[in-house]
């Protein structure tokens, strides 16, 4: 067996170790709150930079990451790992994001979104910095102006880097379906953002 046969065993079976190891504390979890803390501590960072990306605002992305969590821990005894738990998360948080949009009906302006849109690179010259804030502003605004089903197979393929069978799972969609949707999605996002899409597409 070749050395790199034998690395993806072990990262195989180190991953299958891992899920066990969440899943006994997911059952936990359904019984003992400190169980389901751990499982709070382990997920909250990835939903709450997941929608922080679809909302660009931290406040709003604190409250929807909280209203996840706490949905989930409501609904987390019917949870039957019939999909990953991660996926399971991201599904709950796709649908706030969701639902607060359909609250607002209309989302903020480009301008304000400027405001609230965070890179960690300080050493670049403020022209530059406002440049990229102004493309990564655009990029919402068009993917905004999406239907909610593309919107959120872009940003769960592109912006989260899940790959398309993750999608598939957090969508509840059969992965032929997913890309389809991305696909489409994609070009309407192109036209609408024409010679920016370069950027980022």
């Amino acid at each position: 067996m070749s050395q790199e046969a034998i690395s993806r065993k072990g990262a195989s079976a180190s991953a299958e170790a891992c899920n066990a190891a969440e899943g006994e504390l997911i059952e936990r979890a359904k019984h003992d709150p400190q169980a389901f803390g751990l499982l709070y501590e382990a997920h909250y960072a990835r939903i709450l930079n997941y929608v922080y990306r679809r909302t660009l605002d931290v406040s709003v992305a604190e409250e929807l990451t909280s209203n996840t969590f706490f949905n989930a821990l409501r609904a987390l005894p019917k949870y039957r790992h019939r999909v990953p738990f991660r996926a399971w998360l991201y599904r709950i948080a796709t649908n706030e994001v969701r639902m607060r949009w359909r609250r607002l009906k209309r989302r903020p302006a480009l301008e304000a979104q400027l405001e609230r849109i965070h890179f960690s690179d300080a050493a670049e010259p403020p022209d530059v910095v406002r440049e990229k804030l102004q493309s990564y502003a655009r990029l919402h605004e068009c993917l905004a102006r999406l239907p909610e089903k593309y919107q959120a197979v872009i940003a769960l393929r592109y912006l989260e880097e899940l790959p398309i069978a993750e999608v598939a799972q957090v969508m509840d969609k059969r992965e032929g379906t997913v890309k389809s949707l991305i696909h489409r999605g994609l070009k309407r996002l192109r036209a609408l953002m024409g010679d920016d899409g370069a950027t980022f597409l």
